[in-house]
């Protein structure tokens, strides 16, 4: 196999020709990565296709559906609908693509089993993940004010401090961002919104990525943020350009939209030019994994295995033939994740190393 710093010098090589780069941010990625084997996946999912590829290229024969690509279990968190309904789900498609939704199961298992507060046996995790996902009634995201979801409610954390937020938004250094950009942040945002531009710092997988936030008040006077990200292509292209033999997800410029508005996703939020923006708000938020007894993390994997499903079964044909598959291999999942593991386990050591 290759060896994972050859890998990573040929992916930041590649996307750094397609888009400008952060070199320091991209060192703070890297140490980062090397400082936990979760952390190390979540900015890794370049390498997670390449070992895809090699260890357990039947993966990629299953069913095509939509699917998140990049998924771990801080990938889900709060939005604001088109309603102002308080949603949770899977809040962050960077890599959202078409292709084999085995891989999405398989490496959202595997963060669980990597993810260092996490009490749960990689057992545990492989059955909550394909019970929870398989049993599934696609209807959009989580609604947290359902009677339903008040074991999720309980989780999340309260609001922040609205002023402290927004000014610590606004600390960054001023930054420049194209006007299309620009132009896109104000049309989600609230009348009037009137935005200074600031470099912001967020993620792993995306560090050294362009990333800035528009801070400012709207004509009532209240404060609001826009983050735009740049993207660049999908990853998965760039599989398709060095191993082009495997089924690698394809990308769909349409496909965004799609996902968003069939699982209810945040209405302030939008794709232009390779770019991606949305709402940062204090009551836009995720849940700590820090500090879960068993059980809460039993429930929290479980929900996050649905708001997966809800993202797959926008194809509710694809979906179901989906579901049958799993049924017919369980043995085989739990083969592909203890695989993934090992890994992801044995690339942080050679990478630390």
């Amino acid at each position: 196999m290759a060896d994972v710093h050859e890998i990573t010098a040929a992916y930041e090589r590649w996307i750094g020709d397609r888009i400008p780069l952060d070199a320091a941010e991209l060192t703070r990625k890297h140490t980062e990565m090397a400082a936990h084997e979760y952390r190390f996946l979540r900015g890794s999912y370049y390498l997670w296709l390449v070992r895809i590829g090699e260890l357990a290229p039947e993966l990629l024969a299953s069913t095509r559906l939509p699917v998140i690509g990049d998924l771990h279990v801080e990938n889900f968190g709060t939005w604001r609908d088109a309603d102002q309904v308080r949603r949770w789900g899977v809040n962050d498609f960077d890599e959202l693509a078409t292709g084999a939704f085995l891989p999405d199961l398989v490496r959202l298992a595997t963060s669980a089993a990597l993810a260092p507060h996490l009490d749960l046996s990689r057992k545990d995790v492989c059955a909550i993940v394909l019970d929870a996902w398989a049993g599934t009634e696609i209807r959009g995201a989580l609604d947290l004010s359902d009677k339903g979801a008040g074991h999720l409610r309980a989780l999340v954390p309260e609001f922040a401090d609205a002023a402290a937020f927004y000014a610590k938004l606004a600390a960054g250094a001023p930054a420049e961002l194209p006007a299309a950009v620009a132009a896109a942040a104000s049309r989600i945002a609230e009348a009037g919104w009137k935005p200074t531009w600031h470099t912001h710092e967020a993620g792993t997988g995306s560090l050294g990525h362009r990333r800035v936030v528009g801070v400012g008040p709207a004509d009532d006077g209240t404060p609001h943020a826009r983050e735009g990200k740049e993207l660049g292509p999908g990853t998965a292209e760039w599989l398709a350009t060095t191993d082009p033999g495997l089924a690698w997800p394809t990308a769909d410029a349409t496909l965004y939209e799609h996902v968003r508005t069939a699982i209810l996703g945040p209405a302030a939020a939008t794709r232009v030019d390779g770019w991606h923006v949305r709402d940062l708000a204090p009551d836009v938020v995720r849940i700590e994994l820090v500090g879960l007894d068993r059980h809460d993390s039993e429930r929290l994997l479980r929900a996050m295995a649905h708001a997966t499903a809800d993202v797959h079964g926008v194809d509710a044909a694809g979906f179901g033939a989906a579901v049958a598959e799993v049924g017919r291999d369980e043995s085989g999942f739990h083969d592909a994740v203890r695989t993934m593991v090992s890994s992801v386990e044995a690339d942080f050591a050679a990478y630390r190393a």
